[in-house]
């Protein structure tokens, strides 16, 4: 697809194509976020460009840290990360597992 890109010749086409990349990609590292099994990567923010995840937010250990990089590292097309996520232990506080978010901010 890369070969396809620099032969094309309509103005904008490029930067539309690279936009639906990036955005296909952030939308791959939030659902494999999501679908982790870890309730407390959920919550965090990802953004895409060129290839590179920034993933963003607070999770209460640093094991959830890493296991957020790793799960987006693994996603094809992915480069690079870079892991903005903060571990702040003393600030989650549990709440019912009926509640719709099983961790929240205190």
């Amino acid at each position: 697809m890369i070969a396809t890109i620099a032969t094309l010749e309509a103005p904008g086409l490029r930067e539309t194509l690279h936009e639906d990349e990036d955005d296909n990609l952030r939308q791959a590292a939030v659902e494999v976020l999501r679908t982790s099994g870890y309730i407390q990567l959920r919550k965090l923010r990802c953004m895409a460009a060129a290839g590179v995840v920034t993933i963003s937010g607070l999770v209460p250990s640093y094991f959830l840290k890493q296991m957020a990089q790793e799960l987006v590292l693994r996603l094809a097309h992915v480069r690079q990360v870079k892991n903005l996520v903060e571990v702040r232990t003393a600030v989650f506080l549990a709440v019912p597992e009926s509640s719709p978010e099983a961790w929240r901010l205190a």
